[in-house]
């Protein structure tokens, strides 16, 4: 689905459900009535979405120690706040950290077991609306993959760390096993014959989860560039096109823009492709819609920087592990299956159509 069809099927669905958790209070108890789901229960009932394991931790006797469906009819604790004494069950351990420093090494796994350890979790800043710490919740990417960690195992414990060098995390950090899961990446077509170096290490080194996003890839320019109005990828041949390191550039082999047919810069930033677009340095700035309107819009450029209506495709977001860390890649097992719980409660839709209603755009 294009990410419009994901902002309208969301919305629907909040519009379907909206009234049935409305009745709810906090320090108080709530029957559940079809529609409901913990964050639905837990915004009306705190205004924070985000409180939902406040709720699973003070029903986890009613609901379950892996926080399967709430049922139509049970009734629900709702404690006054995060740090209300009604509370029972063990809370996983959620450690949030912005810091460049290594995660610390994992403990030994069970024999035979996906190991209970502390998935150490790496993203970074400067990819609003998925990602990035001074959005709510750190972004629409970090709450879909926290719920699928609750919806896995809610008494799974991880640490979440923002690094900002992205390439770092596919050429070193998760190599190295200092990090077991970096998010989110875009995967190249790996069935493809035509993929660049860089694809096809990471399509031969990396164990790419289930695509919890599709977004919609496509090229920026100057709003009085001839590009503007291009219908074909032959009018890129011979152009300076930027892409940010980290990004793969199968979008632009996919099309025949392989690097022997354009100049292709590779910034580390967003928004420095796109200052490098307004000191006429590169033509084109190749980027993810969403995340290019943050960028232009941080820089004051709306009205000299737009989209190419005509040309774009359709690109999945991921989770990933490196291959030699099997405790990673058996999380992302787990956290599939997690994300099709998320799908059938209806938190997939609220998250993501939240998310876009809002804006989720970087503050000012």
């Amino acid at each position: 689905m294009k990410i419009a069809n994901l902002f309208l099927s969301g919305c629907a669905l909040l519009a379907l459900s909206a009234g049935a958790s409305l009745a709810q209070e906090a320090c108080g108890s709530y029957t559940v009535v079809q529609g409901d789901n913990l964050r639905y229960i837990a915004r009306n009932a705190y205004g924070d979405a985000d409180l939902y394991r406040v709720i699973w931790e003070a029903n986890s006797d009613k609901i379950g120690a892996k926080a399967d469906h709430i049922e139509i009819g049970m009734a629900l604790t709702i404690p006054c706040g995060p740090g209300d004494s009604t509370s029972t069950g063990d809370a996983a351990v959620v450690e949030v950290a912005a810091t460049t420093e290594p995660a610390p090494e994992p403990t030994a796994p069970a024999s035979g077991e996906v190991p209970r350890m502390t998935l150490r979790i790496v993203t970074g800043n400067g990819f609003a609306p998925y990602v990035d710490e001074t959005l709510p919740g750190g972004g629409m990417f970090t709450q879909l993959l926290e719920m699928a960690i609750f919806r896995a195992d809610p008494g799974l414990p991880y640490n979440l760390t923002f690094i900002n060098d992205w390439q770092a995390h596919i050429d070193a950090l998760l190599p190295s096993l200092a990090y077991d899961i970096s998010f989110p990446w875009p995967r190249p077509d790996c069935e493809s014959s035509m993929l660049s170096a860089s694809d096809i290490s990471r399509c031969d080194n990396f164990v790419f989860s289930a695509p919890y996003l599709e977004i919609v890839d496509g090229f920026f320019a100057l709003r009085d560039s001839p590009l503007q109005s291009s219908i074909s990828y032959d009018d890129f041949v011979g152009k300076r096109i930027c892409r940010p390191e980290g990004y793969t550039t199968g979008v632009l082999d996919d099309v025949g823009l392989t690097a022997d047919r354009i100049t292709l810069l590779r910034e580390n930033e967003v928004i420095d492709c796109f200052q490098a677009l307004m000191d006429d340095k590169v033509d084109v700035v190749s980027i993810d819609a969403e995340v290019g309107d943050t960028a232009i819009a941080e820089l004051g450029i709306v009205k000299k920087v737009e989209q190419n209506p005509h040309l774009v495709k359709l690109t999945s977001l991921h989770a990933i592990a490196h291959k030699s860390n099997q405790n990673a890649v058996d999380m992302l097992g787990l956290l599939d299956q997690g994300l099709v719980e998320m799908y059938e409660s209806g938190e997939w839709y609220e998250i993501v159509s939240t998310a876009l209603t809002a804006g989720n755009k970087l503050p000012d």
